[in-house]
This record gives structure tokens, C-alpha cells and sequence, in this order.
């Protein structure tokens, strides 16, 4: 079963560049959360807090495809470092304004400008896609770094959280900047994995931003209702265990989420399905759509915790095909772009399912909220069932000329990690 893990590592910078990606995707998953936790600390204004969360992962969704496209065309070194910095300096401000109880006006203009944030993600998958392209341990890449997404959102948001209540509210948003910092330079040290960049696209990239490639459009409007489902499930997971007077098993509940979706990830890596891409998407949002089934008929923290258990385990299977559909209906001159597009679709479902979550344990009471993860699950599904067709003819040829790495030199080093 390892012996796939192994043959991925043996490439010169893959350990480096797994290592450095860990923490510099941490951010992603503790910054909202610090913002939230940062603000009601100071404040105790929920309603302000969720604002600008809001504002921020939005931000994030217009902002983070313009600095991809730029790696691209620049290289990710010379394109993330300042919108790195621009994204850091605006945080800082925000640390600034929160902890001097300025006007509240003032803090959406620095979350805004923090969504300059660069998308590593995107752009770790773009590098691996240009050292095997073509290459059945591609598969296996995708799966390490769905299960290293996974880790960062169950370890990120505990992390964040511990520090502003336990040491002071900013601490959780410094932290997640220190991170930032380290991570995104130590990735983009190395060069010896950096794709080379395209200043000049090639005719198949020179129709303007690739949001334009239906096939890509159906994969982003899937995964707005896929972020839905799990914002949605965490807002009406917590509001389920403090209704029964535990509010604490919520996160023990939600754990059990990133814990099946990372054993599945790594499970779906050592494996090589034959199948279609868009048919294995398919059957992915299938079963998550039946196993979101089980949450309408949930009465307790124990069988909420069972059927996210079996809920987690459809999570990473279904992103590792859609990131390699995605290297499969964009040219190479607009991988990141194309990889950064489909994260900025789960954003906005991830603020969509909040708003929406939240909306029904208000008016539904959290055991019926249920309904609307079900109801998310159900959208992605058909989404992708209607694509089909699309997904299918926006297909590249497998074996169609793709930007190269940088090829290694014999005296470069592996600077990062």
C-alpha cells in the first residue's frame, strides 16, 4: 500500500517541498477563524465578526486567481512573495485596529486587501503536475496533498483559537502570519520544483482569464455547493452539541470529519482507478450526496459523530479528482489560475453554508438544519451529473505537451523545508 508514497518521494525536492507546503497552507485554514475569534474577544460582536470573516473569504475568491494567473506568467517566486507582503501588511493593520478599539469601518479594507493572500495549494499542485504529468503517481501527489489539506483544517482552527483565548485575541492572527511567512518563502525557494513560467501565452491560453473553459465552469460551481456542505455542517454541528448542553463534543464531533477524509486520502493514493475523471467525479458526489442521507434523522451526539465519520470519508477522494480534472481541462500556461479558480469556488461556498446554516438552526432548530448540507450535496451532484457531457469534451489529451519544470542543476539546492 506504501510502496506508491515511496516511488512519489524519490523525486529530488518532493520531501521539501510536502514539508514546506504544510505550513504554508496553514493560514488558510486559521485566519477566518483568528478574525472571528480576534474580533469577539475584543468586542463580543458576533454579528461584526461574521462580517468581516465574510469579507475576507470573498476576498480571497476575487483576489487569490489574479495572483495565481500572475505566477503564471511570472513564476510563483516573483508573483507570491509581494502579494505575500501586501497580504501580511494588511493583516498586521488589522491586528493593529482590533487590539486600539478602532472604528469598526476600519477593518474591511485591511481584510480585503488580505486576500492578496497567495493560494500555495494551487500552486503546489501545479508543481507537482509539471514534475509527473502523465504519470500515474500524479494520483498519489493529489492524494498527499488533500490529506495535508485535511490536517491543516483540523489542527489550524484548534491552534488559532487556543491562542487568542488562552494568550491575547490577536495571537491566533499572528500566529497564522507567522506561518504565512515561513511557508510561502520556504516553498518558493525552491526552485528546482517551480514550473517555468509563460510571459507569452500560447493560443489555447490567450482568450483572457480560463474561468472561460466551461468545463472548469462546472467544477466551481460544484464546489461552491461542495464548501457549502461543510460550513453548513459545522455551523449546525455546534448549535446541535450546545442544544444538548455539550458544546465542547462539537469539535470532537467535527474531528471525526478530517479524520476518515485524511485515511481515505491516503487509502485513494495507493490505489490507480481506471475510471473515466469525470465518471469518478461523478460517483464521488454520488456517494456524498447518500451519506449526508443519515444527518435528517440524527438525535444524538454519538450517531452525529458516526455519520460524520461515514460523511469524512467521501471528502478527499472526491477533491483529488476534481484537482486532476482541473490539470486536465486547462492549458499549462494557466494551472495555477485554473487549480487557484476551483478553491475560490469552495471559499465562496464555505461563506455561503455559514450564512445559510445559520440561517436554519434559527429557524429550523439545528436537528432539521440538516437539511441543508443534504440540500448542498444534492446541488454538487447534479451540477456535476448535467456537466457531464461538458467535462468530457474540455478534456486535453493526456499526453499533450505541458509546461516542463525547471529541469535540476547539479550544483542547485533545495533551499526550502
Amino acid at each position: 500500500m506504501f510502496r506508491p508514497y515511496r516511488d512519489l518521494f524519490t523525486r529530488p525536492g518532493a520531501k521539501p517541498l510536502v514539508a514546506a507546503g504544510l505550513i504554508a497552507r496553514a493560514p488558510r485554514a486559521m485566519t477566518g477563524i483568528a478574525i472571528l475569534a480576534m474580533v469577539t474577544q475584543r468586542t463580543g460582536d458576533y454579528a461584526l465578526a461574521s462580517a468581516e470573516c465574510a469579507t475576507y473569504s470573498l476576498a480571497c475568491a476575487v483576489l487569490a486567481p489574479l495572483v495565481s494567473r500572475q505566477a503564471d506568467r511570472h513564476g510563483q517566486r516573483r508573483a507570491a512573495r509581494p502579494a505575500l507582503a501586501l497580504a501580511l501588511t494588511a493583516l498586521a493593520v488589522l491586528a493593529g485596529c482590533n487590539w486600539s478599539g478602532a472604528p469598526a469601518w476600519t477593518a474591511f479594507p485591511c481584510v480585503a486587501v488580505a486576500g492578496t493572500m497567495p493560494d500555495v495549494a494551487g500552486m503546489i499542485r501545479s508543481r507537482w503536475t509539471a514534475l509527473y504529468r502523465g504519470d500515474p503517481r500524479l494520483h498519489t501527489a493529489f492524494s498527499v496533498e488533500s490529506v495535508s489539506d485535511e490536517l491543516t483544517f483540523i489542527a489550524g482552527p484548534i491552534c488559532a483559537l487556543t491562542l487568542a483565548t488562552l494568550v491575547f485575541p490577536e495571537a491566533g492572527l499572528l500566529c497564522a502570519m507567522l506561518f504565512a511567512l515561513v511557508g510561502v518563502w520556504a516553498v518558493t525557494a525552491q526552485r528546482r520544483t517551480e514550473p517555468e513560467p509563460v510571459a507569452r501565452p500560447t493560443a489555447a491560453g490567450r482568450t483572457g482569464s480560463v474561468a472561460r473553459n466551461h468545463g472548469l465552469q462546472v467544477l466551481v460551481l460544484s464546489f461552491i455547493a461542495f464548501g457549502s456542505i461543510f460550513s453548513a455542517t459545522e455551523v449546525i454541528t455546534v448549535a446541535f452539541a450546545t442544544e444538548r448542553g455539550h458544546p465542547a463534543a462539537a469539535s470532537y464531533a467535527l474531528a471525526c470529519y478530517g479524520i476518515t477524509s485524511c485515511l481515505a486520502g491516503l487509502v485513494v493514493g495507493a490505489l490507480h482507478p481506471r475510471s473515466a475523471l469525470p465518471v469518478r467525479l461523478l460517483t464521488g458526489f454520488a456517494v456524498l450526496t447518500l451519506s449526508t442521507v443519515p444527518l435528517v434523522f440524527v438525535h444524538s451526539l454519538l450517531t452525529l459523530a458516526a455519520v460524520l465519520l461515514l460523511t469524512g470519508a467521501c471528502i478527499s477522494p472526491t477533491m483529488i479528482t476534481a484537482n486532476l480534472l482541473v490539470q486536465r481541462l486547462v492549458p499549462a500556461a494557466r494551472r495555477n489560475e485554473g487549480l487557484t479558480l476551483l478553491l475560490s469556488g469552495l471559499s465562496i461556498g464555505l461563506a455561503a453554508g455559514s450564512v445559510v446554516g445559520g440561517w436554519a438552526v434559527v429557524h429550523l432548530g439545528a436537528a432539521h438544519a440538516f437539511v441543508v448540507p443534504v440540500g448542498c450535496a444534492l446541488c454538487a451532484l447534479l451540477t456535476v451529473l448535467a456537466g457531464q457531457r461538458t467535462l468530457r469534451r474540455h478534456q486535453r489529451a493526456e499526453d499533450e505537451p505541458l509546461q516542463p519544470a525547471r529541469a535540476p542543476q547539479p550544483e542547485q539546492r533545495v533551499t526550502g523545508g
